[in-house]
């Protein structure tokens, strides 16, 4: 047998090894069909969670993120945790030319939530998450505005997927 075969075979031993270790001492994935937010009871508790109106076209492209994100299978009939939501947007132009045009610009997201037990009042989960995506300063106006649109739905797509994880890494945790 050749000396390459041999250490393929090695290597393919410790990394079986690795991971029937890892799965013997709770590790869970954090992303994936086996992660913390696909399990059916966190997906349960998701369903419960009240996502009230944001303000601002920003603010309803965010809640319509969390919906699909968090509601899934459909919301329950009756909530038990609600969760608040607020967006702070900056955005800034870099790039500059020498005739000081900009060439370049940059979408600044900051999103603060809590989520709060309705039934005890109590906070459970308090964070604020940042993201900044970029997008090119066009000629054509129109094609500045739909770049900087994109930017906005790629960091608010972003934050979602955040958020859903430390939700979901609180629900699969907390006993």
């Amino acid at each position: 047998m050749s000396s390459s075969k041999l250490m393929g075979r090695a290597l393919l031993g410790i990394s079986l090894a690795g991971a029937v270790s890892l799965s013997g001492c709770g590790f869970k994935p954090l992303y994936g069909v086996d992660s913390a937010s696909h399990q059916p009871a966190v997906a349960a508790q998701f369903a419960e969670i009240e996502i009230p109106p944001l303000a601002d076209r920003i603010g309803q492209q965010m809640r319509n993120l969390l919906i699909d994100s968090l509601h899934p299978s459909g919301a329950a009939s009756d909530y038990r945790y609600r969760l608040n939501v607020v967006i702070a947007e900056g955005v800034l132009n870099l790039g500059l030319q020498q005739n000081s045009t900009s060439t370049r610009g940059q979408v600044r997201l900051t999103v603060k939530y809590s989520l709060t037990d309705e039934k005890s009042g109590k906070t459970l989960v308090t964070e604020s998450l940042r993201t900044s995506t970029g997008y090119n300063i066009l000629i054509n106006q129109f094609s500045t505005v739909l770049s900087q649109n994109d930017a906005e739905t790629q960091g608010l797509q972003q934050i979602a997927n955040d958020m859903t994880q430390h939700i979901a890494l609180y629900f699969a945790t907390a006993k």
